[in-house]
């Protein structure tokens, strides 16, 4: 006798679990950048997310369809190609950006921090993010810390969504801890974690409780700490909690 099918037999095939969908290629460079982000923001601020958001907007340009933001990103680009070059031990901090006693160099660096600062006051979105950032970064080349610091509050106020918008404001909050005005950085900790979500709102409220131990304001991070617990009870970062719970407790 022939076999029969599990159809035929009146039986139901097992239906197979569907396999997880891959992971966007996109997207799991912005859980990566944001980690990284997060664990170097109150050291090296601005510069970190620089670096971070340039490779992850170049690394997606192509996949993008408004015309209007390929463009943005042309001009920056074109700034970029214009700009004295740095050399490789410069990029890894092993060897200063610019020889200061070169005017002719220095003068090209601030010309270049004006061209970056009119570009992402016409840009948007994300390419404004990065302009500003650029701009930041090639004003401080040049011993302008004013206006590197208020190319950040301008890159934060863009109000960009997702790993754009972490990183501007993550950079301006690490600038203003540096520049010791805690009061508005705490400020702008608290707004980012009512303002963005997921991810990133875990990450905000995160370095809100980090920033305020570091301010002698333990009390107050044991709320933000409370708080993660019960907005976030499925979070994998339960160890990152119980350390800066620790942290607070042995702080007094």
């Amino acid at each position: 006798m022939a076999d029969t099918t599990k159809e035929e037999s009146g039986e139901t095939p097992p239906v197979e679990a569907p396999l997880p969908p891959e992971q966007d290629t996109l997207f799991r460079l912005q859980m990566a950048a944001s980690d990284f982000i997060l664990g170097n923001a109150k050291y090296v601020g601005y510069i970190v997310a620089l670096a971070l958001v340039g490779s992850l907007v170049y690394g997606g340009v192509t996949s993008w369809t408004a015309a209007r933001e390929a463009e943005e990103f042309a001009a920056i680009s074109r700034i970029d190609h214009k700009m004295p070059k740095v050399e490789e031990l410069a990029r890894f901090g092993l060897a200063p950006m610019d020889d200061k006693t070169d005017a002719t160099r220095m003068a090209n660096v601030e010309e270049g921090a004006r061209r970056y600062s009119a570009t992402a006051d016409d840009a948007h979105g994300a390419a404004a993010v990065y302009a500003y950032l650029r701009a930041a970064e090639t004003w401080e080349r040049v011993d302008k810390a004013d206006e590197a610091m208020s190319a950040l509050k301008k890159a934060s106020e863009v109000g960009a969504k997702d790993l754009p918008g972490f990183a501007a404001d993550a950079a301006y909050t690490a600038a203003l801890l540096d520049a010791g005005k805690t009061d508005q950085a705490l400020a702008l900790y608290r707004d980012m974690a009512n303002r963005h979500e997921g991810f990133f709102a875990e990450r905000s409220l995160l370095l809100l409780a980090d920033a305020q131990i570091g301010a002698g304001r333990q009390a107050d991070a044991k709320i933000a700490i409370e708080e993660f617990r019960k907005r976030f009870p499925q979070s994998p970062r339960a160890a990152e909690v119980g350390a800066l719970e620790a942290r607070a407790g042995s702080a007094g």
